[in-house]
């Protein structure tokens, strides 16, 4: 069976991706060190360890980036003490990322007609959007959109949402912008697989671009999704004491390999 994905776009056209610009934070993570410290931190799971340990070599990264000095990964924090550090980061890091896009579209801030902002390694209330509104000096009467939850597809979901908001906004062009920071939630009481695996994937960053239906750049002519049943435990939180649990079920790639196509 053949599946179309939906198509972007009016009367006018399709949208355009502008600019696309990314930021990320000062320290730097080689994944040999990152190895090492989860050596010592995981060192309870005992001999089994040996064998978890290898993802580090398999994953394919060399090199990740961090908000936090890697050694400040061992010391214990509340919920609300990484959330706060969340917040401060993440406007840095999305407000760099927005500034480079703008500035390669060659636009002010003030030509933007709405924000959409994706996140879902901590929590801002009021939202990424309304903080980049104060500083970006968006205008007042920029349409918000502020995503939760969509985890590692939140980047390109994020871009068909702002292309569809595009699209009912001739002439006034969408910024989105994406980041996470995945140090921050790591947890030093969770020796689960599922941690140790996180562990050896996710860094921090930033990604922001321009959406619009005027200007010069790629085409966003189409997108779609699909949610699968009986899959709502396959990927996501677990909201614990000291921050969020990463979930990962050990059937992500059979699923993969029985659905995704």
């Amino acid at each position: 069976m053949e599946h179309r994905l939906p198509r972007i776009g009016n009367g006018l056209g399709a949208p355009r991706l502008l600019a696309l610009a990314t930021a990320v934070p000062p320290h730097v993570l080689r994944q040999s060190e990152a190895k090492a410290l989860a050596e010592r931190i995981f060192a309870a799971r005992g001999p089994e360890l040996e064998r978890l340990l290898p993802v580090f070599d398999h994953a394919g990264i060399e090199t990740r980036h961090s908000c936090l000095p890697p050694q400040q990964c061992l010391e214990r924090q509340s919920w609300k003490a990484r959330n706060q550090i969340y917040v401060e980061h993440a406007l840095e890091l999305v407000s760099a990322a927005s500034e480079r896009a703008l500035e390669q579209a060659g636009m002010q801030p003030a030509e933007i007609g709405a924000v959409v902002t994706v996140s879902t390694t901590g929590l801002a209330t009021p939202s990424l959007d309304a903080l980049l509104i104060e500083r970006l000096g968006l205008r007042r009467d920029t349409i918000r959109l502020p995503i939760f939850g969509l985890g590692c597809a939140g980047g390109v979901l994020g871009m068909a949402r702002a292309a569809a908001l595009a699209c009912a906004l001739p002439g006034r062009p969408v910024l989105f912008a994406v980041v996470e920071l995945c140090a921050l939630t790591f947890r030093l009481a969770d020796v689960s697989n599922s941690n140790i695996v996180a562990a050896a994937l996710f860094g921090d960053g930033a990604g922001a671009g321009i959406v619009a239906l005027d200007g010069e750049g790629p085409l966003l002519v189409a997108a779609g999704e699909h949610t699968w049943g009986a899959s709502l435990d396959v990927m996501g939180w677990r909201i614990e004491d000291d921050g969020f649990g990463v979930l990962f079920s050990r059937d992500i790639p059979a699923l993969i390999r029985a659905r995704y196509r």
